[in-house]
Protein backbone atom coordinates (compact mmCIF):
# COMPACT_ATOMS: atom_id res chain seq x y z
CA UNK A 1 0.00 0.00 0.00
CA UNK A 2 2.79 2.41 0.90
CA UNK A 3 4.69 1.44 -2.25
CA UNK A 4 1.64 2.12 -4.43
CA UNK A 5 1.10 5.42 -2.62
CA UNK A 6 4.72 6.39 -3.16
CA UNK A 7 4.42 5.58 -6.84
CA UNK A 8 1.32 7.76 -7.13
CA UNK A 9 3.10 10.64 -5.38
CA UNK A 10 6.03 10.37 -7.79
CA UNK A 11 3.66 10.32 -10.76
CA UNK A 12 1.74 13.39 -9.53
CA UNK A 13 4.86 15.42 -8.78
CA UNK A 14 6.40 14.43 -12.12
CA UNK A 15 3.25 15.59 -13.88
CA UNK A 16 3.42 18.94 -12.11
CA UNK A 17 7.10 19.35 -13.00
CA UNK A 18 6.43 18.57 -16.66
CA UNK A 19 3.55 21.06 -16.82
CA UNK A 20 5.63 23.82 -15.27
CA UNK A 21 8.67 23.17 -17.44
CA UNK A 22 6.59 23.04 -20.63
CA UNK A 23 4.93 26.32 -19.70
CA UNK A 24 8.25 27.96 -18.92
CA UNK A 25 9.81 26.72 -22.17
CA UNK A 26 6.93 28.09 -24.24
CA UNK A 27 6.67 31.56 -22.68
CA UNK A 28 8.47 33.19 -25.57
CA UNK A 29 7.60 30.76 -28.36
CA UNK A 30 4.65 32.68 -29.82
CA UNK A 31 3.70 36.36 -30.09
CA UNK A 32 1.30 38.38 -27.98
CA UNK A 33 -2.30 37.94 -29.06
CA UNK A 34 -5.00 40.57 -29.42
CA UNK A 35 -6.92 41.75 -27.69
CA UNK A 36 -6.23 41.40 -23.98
CA UNK A 37 -2.72 39.96 -23.81
CA UNK A 38 -1.25 42.38 -26.35
CA UNK A 39 -3.03 45.27 -24.65
CA UNK A 40 -1.54 44.52 -21.24
CA UNK A 41 1.87 43.88 -22.79
CA UNK A 42 1.77 47.22 -24.60
CA UNK A 43 0.65 49.00 -21.41
CA UNK A 44 3.67 47.59 -19.59
CA UNK A 45 6.00 48.56 -22.46
CA UNK A 46 4.60 52.11 -22.55
CA UNK A 47 4.98 52.36 -18.77
CA UNK A 48 8.61 51.33 -19.06
CA UNK A 49 9.42 53.71 -21.92
CA UNK A 50 7.59 56.73 -20.48
CA UNK A 51 8.71 56.19 -16.89
CA UNK A 52 5.14 56.89 -15.68
CA UNK A 53 4.55 54.16 -13.12
CA UNK A 54 1.40 55.74 -11.65
CA UNK A 55 -0.96 55.93 -14.61
CA UNK A 56 -1.16 52.88 -16.89
CA UNK A 57 -1.44 54.00 -20.52
CA UNK A 58 -2.38 51.92 -23.51
CA UNK A 59 -1.41 54.81 -25.77
CA UNK A 60 1.02 57.45 -24.45
CA UNK A 61 -0.99 60.28 -22.96
CA UNK A 62 -4.25 58.27 -22.72
CA UNK A 63 -4.90 56.76 -19.25
CA UNK A 64 -6.09 53.16 -18.96
CA UNK A 65 -8.53 53.11 -16.05
CA UNK A 66 -9.79 49.53 -16.33
CA UNK A 67 -7.22 47.83 -14.07
CA UNK A 68 -4.74 48.71 -11.29
CA UNK A 69 -1.03 48.55 -12.18
CA UNK A 70 0.41 45.53 -10.33
CA UNK A 71 0.59 43.41 -13.50
CA UNK A 72 2.36 46.24 -15.32
CA UNK A 73 4.82 46.79 -12.48
CA UNK A 74 5.74 43.11 -12.49
CA UNK A 75 6.17 43.07 -16.27
CA UNK A 76 8.28 46.25 -16.13
CA UNK A 77 10.56 44.70 -13.53
CA UNK A 78 10.93 41.61 -15.69
CA UNK A 79 11.69 43.68 -18.81
CA UNK A 80 14.28 45.71 -16.93
CA UNK A 81 16.12 42.48 -16.16
CA UNK A 82 15.54 40.56 -19.39
CA UNK A 83 14.71 43.14 -22.04
CA UNK A 84 11.47 43.71 -23.93
CA UNK A 85 10.22 40.33 -25.13
CA UNK A 86 7.28 37.97 -24.87
CA UNK A 87 9.24 35.82 -22.40
CA UNK A 88 9.92 38.76 -20.08
CA UNK A 89 6.30 39.91 -20.20
CA UNK A 90 4.91 36.46 -19.42
CA UNK A 91 7.44 35.39 -16.79
CA UNK A 92 5.67 37.17 -13.86
CA UNK A 93 2.52 35.15 -14.55
CA UNK A 94 4.54 31.92 -14.37
CA UNK A 95 6.06 33.03 -11.07
CA UNK A 96 2.59 33.88 -9.73
CA UNK A 97 1.50 30.37 -10.68
CA UNK A 98 4.43 28.94 -8.71
CA UNK A 99 3.27 31.00 -5.74
CA UNK A 100 -0.30 29.73 -6.02
CA UNK A 101 0.96 26.14 -6.16
CA UNK A 102 3.15 26.63 -3.07
CA UNK A 103 0.28 28.16 -1.08
CA UNK A 104 -2.12 25.43 -2.20
CA UNK A 105 0.40 22.76 -1.20
CA UNK A 106 0.71 24.15 2.32
CA UNK A 107 -3.08 24.47 2.58
CA UNK A 108 -3.67 20.90 1.40
CA UNK A 109 -0.90 19.48 3.61
CA UNK A 110 -2.51 21.18 6.60
CA UNK A 111 -5.83 19.61 5.66
CA UNK A 112 -4.24 16.16 5.49
CA UNK A 113 -2.58 16.71 8.85
CA UNK A 114 -5.93 17.61 10.41
CA UNK A 115 -7.33 14.21 9.41
CA UNK A 116 -4.14 12.59 10.75
CA UNK A 117 -3.01 11.32 7.37
CA UNK A 118 0.49 9.90 7.20
CA UNK A 119 3.53 11.38 5.55
CA UNK A 120 2.65 9.55 2.33
CA UNK A 121 -0.70 11.29 1.97
CA UNK A 122 -1.66 12.05 -1.62
CA UNK A 123 -3.69 15.17 -0.80
CA UNK A 124 -1.02 17.83 -1.38
CA UNK A 125 0.56 16.27 -4.52
CA UNK A 126 -2.94 15.67 -5.90
CA UNK A 127 -3.81 19.32 -5.29
CA UNK A 128 -0.77 20.42 -7.30
CA UNK A 129 -1.57 18.05 -10.15
CA UNK A 130 -5.20 19.15 -10.32
CA UNK A 131 -4.13 22.79 -10.53
CA UNK A 132 -1.17 22.44 -12.87
CA UNK A 133 -3.05 20.31 -15.42
CA UNK A 134 -6.18 22.47 -15.54
CA UNK A 135 -6.60 24.40 -18.77
CA UNK A 136 -7.13 27.86 -17.31
CA UNK A 137 -4.33 27.59 -14.75
CA UNK A 138 -1.91 26.41 -17.44
CA UNK A 139 -2.95 29.21 -19.81
CA UNK A 140 -2.80 31.92 -17.15
CA UNK A 141 0.66 30.76 -16.05
CA UNK A 142 1.99 32.14 -19.33
CA UNK A 143 -0.34 34.98 -20.29
CA UNK A 144 0.07 38.72 -19.81
CA UNK A 145 -3.01 39.66 -17.79
CA UNK A 146 -4.15 40.76 -14.36
CA UNK A 147 -5.68 37.48 -13.18
CA UNK A 148 -2.50 35.54 -12.18
CA UNK A 149 -1.52 38.18 -9.61
CA UNK A 150 -5.11 38.33 -8.34
CA UNK A 151 -5.16 34.53 -7.97
CA UNK A 152 -1.91 34.67 -6.00
CA UNK A 153 -3.30 37.32 -3.65
CA UNK A 154 -6.68 35.63 -3.14
CA UNK A 155 -5.06 32.24 -2.54
CA UNK A 156 -2.67 33.89 -0.10
CA UNK A 157 -5.53 35.41 1.88
CA UNK A 158 -7.57 32.19 1.93
CA UNK A 159 -4.60 29.96 2.84
CA UNK A 160 -3.49 32.38 5.56
CA UNK A 161 -6.99 32.47 7.03
CA UNK A 162 -7.06 28.67 7.10
CA UNK A 163 -3.68 28.40 8.80
CA UNK A 164 -4.37 31.05 11.44
CA UNK A 165 -8.09 30.88 12.17
CA UNK A 166 -8.98 27.26 11.37
CA UNK A 167 -5.71 25.36 11.94
CA UNK A 168 -4.70 27.55 14.90
CA UNK A 169 -1.20 28.46 13.74
CA UNK A 170 0.16 31.68 15.20
CA UNK A 171 2.95 32.35 12.72
CA UNK A 172 3.48 36.06 11.96
CA UNK A 173 4.00 35.14 8.31
CA UNK A 174 0.42 33.98 8.01
CA UNK A 175 -1.13 36.54 10.37
CA UNK A 176 0.40 39.53 8.61
CA UNK A 177 0.61 37.87 5.22
CA UNK A 178 -3.19 37.80 5.13
CA UNK A 179 -3.33 41.59 5.13
CA UNK A 180 -0.33 42.07 2.87
CA UNK A 181 -2.09 39.88 0.31
CA UNK A 182 -5.26 41.96 0.72
CA UNK A 183 -3.39 45.20 0.03
CA UNK A 184 -1.65 43.74 -3.02
CA UNK A 185 -4.97 42.36 -4.28
CA UNK A 186 -6.28 45.92 -4.41
CA UNK A 187 -3.34 46.72 -6.68
CA UNK A 188 -3.90 43.55 -8.72
CA UNK A 189 -7.57 43.95 -9.61
CA UNK A 190 -9.29 46.02 -6.95
CA UNK A 191 -12.26 45.46 -4.61
CA UNK A 192 -13.25 42.23 -6.37
CA UNK A 193 -11.02 40.56 -3.78
CA UNK A 194 -13.95 41.02 -1.38
CA UNK A 195 -15.86 38.50 -3.48
CA UNK A 196 -13.06 35.96 -3.80
CA UNK A 197 -11.83 36.09 -0.20
CA UNK A 198 -13.89 38.48 1.95
CA UNK A 199 -17.34 36.99 1.34
CA UNK A 200 -16.30 33.33 1.85
CA UNK A 201 -14.60 34.30 5.11
CA UNK A 202 -17.66 36.17 6.35
CA UNK A 203 -20.04 33.35 5.40
CA UNK A 204 -17.78 30.78 7.06
CA UNK A 205 -17.68 32.77 10.30
CA UNK A 206 -21.49 32.98 10.29
CA UNK A 207 -21.97 29.32 9.33
CA UNK A 208 -19.65 28.01 12.04
CA UNK A 209 -20.52 30.62 14.68
CA UNK A 210 -16.87 31.64 14.99
CA UNK A 211 -17.08 35.37 14.39
CA UNK A 212 -15.45 36.23 17.73
CA UNK A 213 -12.77 33.60 17.23
CA UNK A 214 -11.94 34.91 13.75
CA UNK A 215 -11.77 38.46 15.09
CA UNK A 216 -9.35 37.53 17.87
CA UNK A 217 -7.13 35.30 15.74
CA UNK A 218 -6.09 38.00 13.27
CA UNK A 219 -4.84 41.56 13.91
CA UNK A 220 -7.71 43.16 11.99
CA UNK A 221 -7.10 46.79 12.99
CA UNK A 222 -3.33 46.99 12.57
CA UNK A 223 -3.49 44.57 9.66
CA UNK A 224 -5.97 46.77 7.82
CA UNK A 225 -3.57 49.66 8.28
CA UNK A 226 -0.84 47.55 6.65
CA UNK A 227 -3.11 46.71 3.72
CA UNK A 228 -4.04 50.37 3.32
CA UNK A 229 -0.41 51.47 3.37
CA UNK A 230 0.26 49.13 0.45
CA UNK A 231 -2.58 50.23 -1.82
CA UNK A 232 -4.13 53.57 -0.82
CA UNK A 233 -1.18 55.78 -1.90
CA UNK A 234 -1.49 54.55 -5.49
CA UNK A 235 -5.26 55.12 -5.58
CA UNK A 236 -4.80 58.68 -4.31
CA UNK A 237 -2.04 59.43 -6.82
CA UNK A 238 -4.02 57.86 -9.65
CA UNK A 239 -7.04 60.07 -8.98
CA UNK A 240 -4.85 63.16 -8.65
CA UNK A 241 -3.10 62.47 -11.96
CA UNK A 242 -6.29 61.60 -13.86
CA UNK A 243 -9.47 62.84 -12.14
CA UNK A 244 -12.45 60.56 -12.73
CA UNK A 245 -10.51 57.33 -12.34
CA UNK A 246 -12.08 56.30 -9.03
CA UNK A 247 -15.65 56.79 -10.23
CA UNK A 248 -15.09 54.79 -13.40
CA UNK A 249 -13.06 52.03 -11.78
CA UNK A 250 -15.02 51.53 -8.56
CA UNK A 251 -18.55 52.09 -9.88
CA UNK A 252 -18.27 51.11 -13.54
CA UNK A 253 -15.85 48.19 -13.43
CA UNK A 254 -17.12 46.70 -10.14
CA UNK A 255 -20.86 47.41 -10.16
CA UNK A 256 -22.29 48.25 -13.58
CA UNK A 257 -20.21 45.64 -15.37
CA UNK A 258 -21.95 42.82 -13.49
CA UNK A 259 -25.40 44.26 -12.88
CA UNK A 260 -26.06 45.53 -16.39
CA UNK A 261 -25.72 42.94 -19.21
CA UNK A 262 -24.11 44.49 -22.27
CA UNK A 263 -22.97 47.45 -20.14
CA UNK A 264 -22.39 50.33 -22.55
CA UNK A 265 -20.04 52.32 -20.34
CA UNK A 266 -17.00 50.12 -21.01
CA UNK A 267 -14.30 52.45 -22.30
CA UNK A 268 -11.88 49.71 -23.34
CA UNK A 269 -13.85 47.00 -25.08
CA UNK A 270 -17.22 45.42 -25.63
CA UNK A 271 -19.27 44.13 -22.74
CA UNK A 272 -19.77 40.37 -22.78
CA UNK A 273 -23.52 39.74 -22.57
CA UNK A 274 -23.57 36.02 -21.72
CA UNK A 275 -26.62 33.96 -20.71
CA UNK A 276 -27.00 33.64 -16.95
CA UNK A 277 -25.24 30.56 -15.63
CA UNK A 278 -22.53 30.59 -18.28
CA UNK A 279 -19.91 30.70 -15.54
CA UNK A 280 -20.47 26.96 -14.94
CA UNK A 281 -19.52 26.23 -18.53
CA UNK A 282 -16.44 28.40 -18.01
CA UNK A 283 -15.62 26.32 -14.93
CA UNK A 284 -15.83 23.11 -16.95
CA UNK A 285 -13.64 24.66 -19.67
CA UNK A 286 -11.17 25.85 -17.05
CA UNK A 287 -10.78 22.36 -15.58
CA UNK A 288 -10.66 20.57 -18.92
CA UNK A 289 -10.55 16.78 -18.60
CA UNK A 290 -10.48 17.11 -14.80
CA UNK A 291 -14.13 18.13 -14.92
CA UNK A 292 -14.73 14.37 -14.69
CA UNK A 293 -13.00 14.37 -11.29
CA UNK A 294 -15.15 17.28 -10.14
CA UNK A 295 -18.29 15.33 -11.07
CA UNK A 296 -16.94 12.24 -9.30
CA UNK A 297 -16.24 14.25 -6.13
CA UNK A 298 -19.70 15.83 -6.33
CA UNK A 299 -21.20 12.34 -6.55
CA UNK A 300 -19.25 11.26 -3.47
CA UNK A 301 -20.45 14.35 -1.62
CA UNK A 302 -24.05 13.72 -2.65
CA UNK A 303 -23.87 10.12 -1.43
CA UNK A 304 -22.44 11.27 1.91
CA UNK A 305 -25.19 13.87 2.22
CA UNK A 306 -27.86 11.23 1.55
CA UNK A 307 -26.27 8.93 4.12
CA UNK A 308 -26.40 11.77 6.65
CA UNK A 309 -30.10 12.32 5.80
CA UNK A 310 -29.40 15.76 4.35
CA UNK A 311 -27.59 17.10 7.42
CA UNK A 312 -24.41 19.04 6.62
CA UNK A 313 -23.81 20.33 10.13
CA UNK A 314 -21.25 17.58 10.62
CA UNK A 315 -19.09 18.89 7.78
CA UNK A 316 -15.68 19.80 9.18
CA UNK A 317 -14.99 23.56 9.48
CA UNK A 318 -12.02 23.37 7.13
CA UNK A 319 -14.11 21.73 4.42
CA UNK A 320 -16.91 24.23 4.92
CA UNK A 321 -14.38 26.97 4.26
CA UNK A 322 -13.10 25.24 1.13
CA UNK A 323 -16.64 24.75 -0.14
CA UNK A 324 -17.42 28.43 0.33
CA UNK A 325 -14.14 29.64 -1.15
CA UNK A 326 -14.66 27.48 -4.25
CA UNK A 327 -18.37 28.04 -4.82
CA UNK A 328 -19.20 31.58 -3.65
CA UNK A 329 -17.56 33.31 -6.66
CA UNK A 330 -19.09 30.80 -9.08
CA UNK A 331 -22.57 31.21 -7.59
CA UNK A 332 -22.20 34.99 -7.63
CA UNK A 333 -21.25 35.07 -11.30
CA UNK A 334 -24.12 32.69 -12.09
CA UNK A 335 -26.36 35.76 -11.96
CA UNK A 336 -24.01 38.04 -13.91
CA UNK A 337 -24.15 38.35 -17.67
CA UNK A 338 -20.93 40.28 -18.32
CA UNK A 339 -18.34 37.61 -17.57
CA UNK A 340 -15.29 35.92 -19.09
CA UNK A 341 -13.72 32.58 -18.25
CA UNK A 342 -10.76 34.04 -16.34
CA UNK A 343 -13.16 34.98 -13.51
CA UNK A 344 -12.95 31.31 -12.50
CA UNK A 345 -9.17 31.38 -11.91
CA UNK A 346 -9.09 32.49 -8.22
CA UNK A 347 -11.55 29.71 -7.36
CA UNK A 348 -9.36 26.95 -8.80
CA UNK A 349 -6.94 26.75 -5.86
CA UNK A 350 -9.55 26.18 -3.11
CA UNK A 351 -11.49 23.90 -5.47
CA UNK A 352 -8.35 21.79 -6.07
CA UNK A 353 -7.66 21.56 -2.34
CA UNK A 354 -11.26 20.50 -1.76
CA UNK A 355 -11.22 17.87 -4.52
CA UNK A 356 -7.91 16.50 -3.26
CA UNK A 357 -9.28 16.21 0.29
CA UNK A 358 -12.24 14.21 -1.06
CA UNK A 359 -10.42 12.07 -3.63
CA UNK A 360 -7.09 11.59 -1.82
CA UNK A 361 -8.34 9.02 0.71
CA UNK A 362 -10.21 7.19 -2.05
CA UNK A 363 -7.21 6.73 -4.32
CA UNK A 364 -5.07 5.70 -1.34
CA UNK A 365 -7.49 2.90 -0.53
CA UNK A 366 -8.82 1.84 -3.94
CA UNK A 367 -6.79 0.72 -6.95
CA UNK A 368 -9.72 1.54 -9.25
CA UNK A 369 -10.01 5.08 -7.98
CA UNK A 370 -6.23 5.49 -8.18
CA UNK A 371 -6.00 4.40 -11.81
CA UNK A 372 -9.06 6.44 -12.76
CA UNK A 373 -7.73 9.63 -11.14
CA UNK A 374 -4.16 9.32 -12.41
CA UNK A 375 -5.32 8.48 -15.94
CA UNK A 376 -7.65 11.48 -15.98
CA UNK A 377 -4.89 13.81 -14.81
CA UNK A 378 -2.48 12.38 -17.37
CA UNK A 379 -5.04 13.02 -20.11
CA UNK A 380 -5.63 16.55 -18.84
CA UNK A 381 -1.92 17.35 -18.80
CA UNK A 382 -1.24 15.77 -22.19
CA UNK A 383 -4.13 17.70 -23.74
CA UNK A 384 -2.94 21.14 -22.69
CA UNK A 385 0.70 20.35 -23.54
CA UNK A 386 -0.33 19.22 -27.01
CA UNK A 387 -2.42 22.36 -27.43
CA UNK A 388 0.44 24.69 -26.51
CA UNK A 389 2.67 23.15 -29.19
CA UNK A 390 0.12 22.49 -31.95
CA UNK A 391 -2.99 24.64 -31.64
CA UNK A 392 -1.85 27.79 -29.79
CA UNK A 393 0.82 28.99 -32.30
CA UNK A 394 -1.64 28.70 -35.18
CA UNK A 395 -4.43 30.39 -33.26
CA UNK A 396 -2.19 33.22 -32.08
CA UNK A 397 -0.82 33.79 -35.59
CA UNK A 398 -4.36 34.46 -36.76
CA UNK A 399 -4.92 37.06 -34.04
CA UNK A 400 -1.55 38.81 -33.67
CA UNK A 401 0.12 41.50 -35.75
CA UNK A 402 3.65 40.19 -35.14
CA UNK A 403 4.12 38.77 -38.66
CA UNK A 404 2.48 41.80 -40.26
CA UNK A 405 4.76 44.10 -38.29
CA UNK A 406 7.79 42.14 -39.51
CA UNK A 407 6.55 42.45 -43.10
CA UNK A 408 5.97 46.16 -42.58
CA UNK A 409 9.49 46.73 -41.26
CA UNK A 410 11.00 45.03 -44.30
CA UNK A 411 8.85 47.05 -46.70
CA UNK A 412 9.26 50.33 -44.84
CA UNK A 413 13.05 50.16 -45.11
CA UNK A 414 12.69 50.34 -48.90
CA UNK A 415 9.78 52.78 -49.00
CA UNK A 416 9.54 54.87 -45.80
CA UNK A 417 6.10 56.11 -44.85
CA UNK A 418 3.66 56.64 -41.99
CA UNK A 419 1.53 53.81 -40.62
CA UNK A 420 -2.23 54.37 -40.36
CA UNK A 421 -5.05 52.27 -38.95
CA UNK A 422 -8.58 52.49 -40.31
CA UNK A 423 -10.77 52.33 -37.21
CA UNK A 424 -11.21 53.72 -33.72
CA UNK A 425 -8.04 52.31 -32.14
CA UNK A 426 -5.16 50.32 -33.59
CA UNK A 427 -4.77 46.76 -32.29
CA UNK A 428 -2.39 46.60 -29.35
CA UNK A 429 -0.21 43.95 -30.99
CA UNK A 430 0.29 46.24 -34.00
CA UNK A 431 1.51 49.03 -31.73
CA UNK A 432 3.64 46.67 -29.65
CA UNK A 433 5.46 45.03 -32.56
CA UNK A 434 5.90 48.10 -34.81
CA UNK A 435 7.08 50.30 -31.91
CA UNK A 436 5.81 53.37 -33.78
CA UNK A 437 2.99 55.86 -33.36
CA UNK A 438 0.12 54.42 -35.39
CA UNK A 439 -2.13 57.16 -36.76
CA UNK A 440 -5.84 56.38 -36.64
CA UNK A 441 -8.46 57.42 -39.18
CA UNK A 442 -12.12 56.43 -39.12
CA UNK A 443 -12.96 57.46 -42.70
CA UNK A 444 -11.39 55.58 -45.63
CA UNK A 445 -11.63 58.73 -47.75
CA UNK A 446 -9.44 60.55 -45.23
CA UNK A 447 -6.94 57.68 -45.23
CA UNK A 448 -6.34 58.22 -48.96
CA UNK A 449 -6.06 62.02 -48.93
CA UNK A 450 -2.86 63.94 -49.63
CA UNK A 451 -0.69 60.94 -50.41
CA UNK A 452 2.48 62.50 -51.73
CA UNK A 453 4.70 59.76 -50.35
CA UNK A 454 4.34 56.11 -49.40
CA UNK A 455 1.79 55.27 -46.73
CA UNK A 456 0.85 52.05 -44.94
CA UNK A 457 -2.72 51.29 -43.93
CA UNK A 458 -3.85 48.56 -41.52
CA UNK A 459 -7.53 47.66 -41.57
CA UNK A 460 -10.04 44.85 -41.24
CA UNK A 461 -9.64 42.42 -44.18
CA UNK A 462 -13.30 42.88 -45.13
CA UNK A 463 -12.65 46.57 -45.87
CA UNK A 464 -9.81 46.03 -48.32
CA UNK A 465 -12.06 46.01 -51.44
CA UNK A 466 -13.65 49.27 -50.26
CA UNK A 467 -10.28 51.00 -50.03
CA UNK A 468 -9.14 49.63 -53.38
CA UNK A 469 -12.33 50.94 -55.03
CA UNK A 470 -11.92 54.39 -53.48
CA UNK A 471 -8.28 54.52 -54.55
CA UNK A 472 -9.17 53.56 -58.13
CA UNK A 473 -11.88 56.21 -58.30
CA UNK A 474 -9.85 59.03 -56.78
CA UNK A 475 -6.42 58.77 -58.37
CA UNK A 476 -5.32 56.65 -61.26
CA UNK A 477 -1.71 56.93 -60.22
CA UNK A 478 -2.35 55.59 -56.68
CA UNK A 479 -1.37 51.96 -56.34
CA UNK A 480 -2.59 49.71 -53.54
CA UNK A 481 -0.58 46.63 -52.64
CA UNK A 482 -1.46 44.15 -49.91
CA UNK A 483 1.61 43.25 -47.87
CA UNK A 484 -0.07 40.60 -45.75
CA UNK A 485 -3.10 39.72 -43.65
CA UNK A 486 -4.49 37.49 -40.93
CA UNK A 487 -8.04 36.93 -39.71
CA UNK A 488 -8.21 40.29 -37.93
CA UNK A 489 -6.01 42.62 -39.93
CA UNK A 490 -4.74 43.38 -43.42
CA UNK A 491 -1.78 45.64 -44.20
CA UNK A 492 -1.74 47.73 -47.38
CA UNK A 493 1.03 49.71 -49.01
CA UNK A 494 -0.32 52.89 -50.63
CA UNK A 495 2.08 54.27 -53.23
CA UNK A 496 1.65 57.44 -55.26
CA UNK A 497 3.25 56.34 -58.51
CA UNK A 498 5.03 58.95 -60.56
CA UNK A 499 3.06 60.04 -63.61
CA UNK A 500 4.99 59.44 -66.84
CA UNK A 501 4.63 62.45 -69.18
CA UNK A 502 3.52 61.83 -72.79
CA UNK A 503 6.21 61.32 -75.38
CA UNK A 504 7.55 64.68 -76.62
CA UNK A 505 6.14 66.62 -73.70
CA UNK A 506 8.49 69.11 -72.05
CA UNK A 507 10.14 67.79 -68.93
Amino acid sequence: MQRRGAGAVIFLLALVAVMLLVRLATLGSYPLMDTSEARYGEIARVMLTTGNFVTPQEVPGVPFWAKPPLYAWLSCASMLLLGVSEFALRLPSWLCAIGVLALSYSWSASMAQSRQAGAGSLDAPLTLALLASSVLFFVSAGAVMTDPSLALCSTGMLAAFHHVVIAGKNSPIWRWGFFAAAGLAMLAKGPVILLYAGLPILLWALWTGRIVHAWRALPWLSGTVLAALLCVPWYVLAEQRTPGFLQYFLLGEHVMRFLQPGWGGDMYGTAHAEPLGTIWLHLAGALGASTVLLLAAALLGARALIAAQGRITGLAPERRFLLLAALVPIVFFTFAGNIIWTYVLPALAPLSVLLASLLGPRIEQSRGWRYFTLATLALAGASVCAAIFVWVPRHVARHSSAELAEAWRGQERLAPGDLFFLGRKAPASLRFYTRVAVHTVTDPEAALQDIDQDRYLALAPARVPEVIAIAAARAKNLSVEEIGHNEDLALLHLHAAAVTPPAGAPR
